[in-house]
């Protein structure tokens, strides 16, 4: 039976081979990231509000079905979603340099990166949802099969206040009905809800009291699932108000406090023909002999206390653990579409806690590299592993030189050129 790789943290360590793979991310990202929940099977402020907003009728919940806006060749996506992609590169470039990687960053999103975006999206019509006093509008959206990036704005009630610097969410997962039904399929649909993972992010604001707020909302979808996010069937995603979303670092549940109430429905569903690239894989294996040494000031569980050296460290005091082990992975697939990348591959390993994903990096014509985002997950059955991940800011495949799989630690590494 398939388990997440999550779901195995507490007791098993996961010898993931990483190449650029860490979380790109902000501290506040990572918590964002970290605190929204898994759903299982079951006017930026720099003047881009545009004046001729329509209001649909007051009600509790409302459905808006979204139709593309008729000048999209003048406005497109990439326009709105350009400062969040600037953002995003320069939170990239903050991460490489705290962490000393080794990877090349472009200097600017560029224009070809934009009309990756404009081709994979759509400007929508700017008809609201006003329900409760509350206003909210979709304006834009891009998406491959594997995730899609929404760019809302919201309006609450005159007296409202919708600060920066706190963690937002747009519905109350300790409700169970909530929880269950951010995102549904309509009666009809080819294929069953398939599990996905949401991360809401509230954009910078010049006027960080009045009760105006924009948001970035990524939904990506769990590896392995039916369900495709530019597929054109419809996807209904239910807001149920803007909350604030309180961590509790002492391990009980989060609490979520309403800054403006409201019930909204939007069709999500949109179509396009991302391209993806089946990559040559065959026969590739690598892998070889790893070590590490480490300290910890907590107690050690059993299976920890058998890597105790017997020494300690010099400054610190703290007894050093130290382990060896021997690995290969074998990569069975590969795929790559300008906004994510699927793999699969075989493993083992003399160490029998451990779990391997594979390990590649997409390397441009100019030397630069995506960050990866793993936002959907990763599987695994005994040695056997798959997963999805996504790039940071989208890539122009047609500026892809090769992606480089592989360890590079102990030169176990191959250049695979897309066909």
């Amino acid at each position: 039976m398939k388990r997440r790789i999550s779901d195995l943290l507490e007791d098993i360590r996961d010898d993931t081979v990483q190449l650029n793979s860490e979380t790109p991310l902000s501290s506040e990202r990572i918590k964002e990231l970290t605190m929204s929940k898994i759903k299982q099977e079951k006017k930026p402020r720099n003047g881009k509000r545009i004046a001729f907003r329509i209001l649909a009728a007051a009600a509790a919940v409302s459905l808006v079905t979204l139709t593309v806006f008729a000048v999209e060749n003048l406005f497109g996506a990439g326009d709105w979603f350009r400062d969040i992609l600037g953002r995003r590169l320069e939170e990239d470039r903050q991460y490489i340099q705290q962490e000393g990687l080794d990877i090349t960053l472009p200097e600017i999103v560029s224009q070809e990166q934009i009309e990756v975006v404009n081709e994979l999206g759509q400007v929508f019509q700017e008809t609201s949802i006003e329900s409760e006093g509350t206003t909210m509008t979709l304006t834009a959206a891009y998406a491959d099969a594997n995730v899609i990036h929404l760019y809302f704005q919201a309006e609450a009630p005159e007296g409202t206040v919708l600060p920066d610097g706190i963690l937002y969410q747009f519905y109350d997962y300790n409700t169970e009905d909530e929880y269950w039904n951010i995102l549904e399929l309509p009666e009809g649909a080819p294929y069953e809800m398939s599990g996905y993972f949401v991360d809401v992010e509230a954009l910078p604001d010049a006027d960080p009291t009045d009760n105006r707020k924009d948001f970035h909302v990524t939904i990506y979808a769990q590896s392995g699932m039916e369900m495709k996010f530019n597929d054109g069937v419809s996807k209904l995603f239910h807001i149920t108000g803007i909350y604030e979303q309180v961590v509790d670092m002492n391990g009980d549940e989060d609490g979520f406090v309403r800054l403006a109430p409201g019930a909204f429905t939007f069709d999500i569903g949109i179509a396009n023909e991302a391209k993806v690239v089946e990559l040559d894989v065959a026969g590739l294996t690598y892998g070889g002999t790893k070590s590490r040494t480490w300290t910890h000031d907590s107690p050690c569980k059993e299976f920890c206390k058998e890597n105790l050296t017997g020494e300690t460290d010099p400054e610190t005091g703290l007894p050093i653990h130290a382990e060896s082990w021997d690995y290969t992975v074998t990569p069975k697939r590969l795929a790559i579409s300008p906004l994510s990348a699927d793999w699969e591959c075989d493993y083992t390993c003399s160490d029998e806690r451990a779990v391997y994903n594979l390990s590649f990096r997409v390397v441009m014509k100019d030397g630069s590299s995506p960050l990866l985002v793993d936002g959907g997950g990763s599987y695994n059955d005994e040695e056997w592993s798959s997963g999805t991940k996504y790039f940071s800011t989208p890539i122009d495949l047609d500026q892809v030189d090769y992606i480089l799989i592989g360890d590079p630690d102990i030169n176990s590494t191959y250049k695979v050129y897309l066909p």
